[in-house]
Formats: structure tokens, sequence, C-alpha cells
């Protein structure tokens, strides 16, 4: 699919990204409470997605996560709807020389639809599955019909593994109780759309909880289950006084893996998999 033209037609959530996406790497590349996070969302891929398979990635940025697993032996269809993450992404893809294993399209998940109206109507073959990392669907408040489009998109008993913030996490008050910020602490909880900003860019963010983001997607897709991403490792919030905490943080990463699964909902971030059913789409 080609760019958006005008930038100014992107979602609000899209366009303040598009505008970060030159120095998105230099800010968040050296954080360790990022790389922490990151590392532990690509355990979980590669032991769900085997060598060889086809894969869809929602909102991949400037192409980490897909150069990553290209290089592990899976292919990855990026998408974002950044049309100057996806040029970023490009440029690495080919520095890389990973042209082979990662393309790459500029569209939002509120244009899914499109997207897989497209392939369906090409004959191109279904994903084995799909992947978002770091919170792109909580950018967007309509989860109903990028689930109806995913389900287009993936083979039957595909799975879906979608990183998005923690309805509750207690690292994220402590750190911002810590500094002041009384209101910010609490917006998780929130069921409303909460406002929220990325240099002068104005956007909203929702927080569903697992389960309600499971009964978005169903009938076409059923949970399978929870992981926390960032239990005990601090949310990029504690950034960037943290990262002068190398030892801690890998303690704090092994622990993690020990709670992961009893202590889900109270990660920086949850890690849902999803799996398709066969429900018609």
């Amino acid at each position: 699919m080609d760019a958006p033209a005008d930038p100014l037609s992107l979602p609000a959530a899209v366009r303040a990204f598009d505008a970060m996406a030159p120095r998105f790497d230099e800010r968040f590349g050296g954080w360790r409470s990022v790389a922490a996070q990151r590392a532990a969302v690509r355990r979980h891929l590669l032991a769900t997605f085997p060598e060889g398979s086809a894969l869809l990635e929602l909102g991949g940025g400037t192409g980490e996560d897909a150069l990553f697993l290209a290089a592990r032996g899976r292919r990855v269809h990026l998408t974002d709807g950044s049309p100057a993450m996806v040029a970023r992404a490009a440029e690495k893809v080919a520095a890389a020389g990973a042209g082979g294993s990662v393309t790459l399209d500029c569209v939002p998940l509120e244009a899914l639809g499109e997207l897989a109206e497209a392939r369906v109507s090409a004959g191109l073959p279904s994903f084995d599955g799909c992947y978002s990392n770091f919170a792109a669907f909580n950018c967007v408040e309509d989860h109903r019909a990028p689930a109806r489009a995913l389900a287009r998109l993936l083979v039957s008993g595909g799975r879906a593994v979608l990183v998005v913030f923690g309805p509750f996490a207690p690292g994220e008050v402590a750190t911002l109780l810590l500094r002041g910020q009384a209101r910010s602490a609490f917006r998780r909880l929130s069921r409303r759309p909460v406002p929220a900003r990325v240099g002068s860019h104005a956007f909203t963010v929702t927080y569903p909880s697992p389960r309600a983001l499971a009964r978005s997607f169903s009938p076409w897709f059923r949970l399978v289950a929870t992981r926390g991403i960032g239990v005990f490792v601090p949310p990029s919030s504690a950034e960037p006084a943290i990262s002068a905490w190398p030892r801690l943080l890998a303690a704090l990463e092994r622990v993690d893996r020990v709670v992961s699964a009893p202590l889900a909902l109270l990660g920086d971030h949850v890690l849902v998999v999803l799996e398709r059913t066969g429900a018609p789409a």
C-alpha cells in the first residue's frame, strides 16, 4: 500500500511517532530497561514462531524486531502507519541485506482491513502468525476492526502475540509518585481514553485489560496466555536513571522470568497470546 501523502491525514498517535522517527532509535536504543523488556518479548516470539514462519508485524517502527527475527530464520512483513518510520526501517533492512526476509508496508492499524482486502483479492498466502510490540494497540480505540482484519490475514490456528501496556503497573506508579506526578501515576486505571503526548503532538491512549482485549478479538481469536513484561524490570519512565544500574537490572530480569506468568497483570507491558479460531471473518 502507498504511504499517505498528507501527514495531517494520519491518525494522531501515528502523526506523533512519525515526527519522532528520525531520533527514535537514538532516544530509546540506549535505555537498558527498554532493552530488557524487548529481550523478554523476543524470547517469547522465538518460542511461539518456529524458523521459516511468515509473520506480519504491526506497528513495526524502525524495524528492530523484524531484523532480529529475520536473522533467525523468520520472514517478516513489517507494517507501520508512519511513513517516516517505514522509511527508516527500509534503510536498516537495506543496510543489513535483509530484503529477502523483510518486506515493508505503510499501513496504520486503522487501515488493516484494506491490507487484508488487497492481499485476499490478490490471492496472496495467509501469514503463519503476527505480533505487535510495545503498545501499538493502546494507541487505537477500536480493536474490533483490526481483529477482524487479522482473522482474514492469518491461517487457522495462527497466533497473534500482542504486547500492550499492563492495566496496572506498580513500577510506573512508584516512579511517577516519586517525581510528584500523582495525576499521571494512576492513569492506567481509567477505562476511558487518556491524554498522551510525544513532543508537541497530543493523542489518546487506552488501557484495556488482556481479557477485554481478547473479547474484542472474539470469536475470531481465543485467549491462550498472558505474560508480564517488566514486572520488576522498571518502566521507561524510570529512565535514564535506571540504566546506571546494569547489575540491578540483570537481577530484576531474572526475577521477571520466574514471575511473568503469575504476576502478568502487574507488568509494565503484558504479552497477550491469541489463537485464530475457525470462525469466519
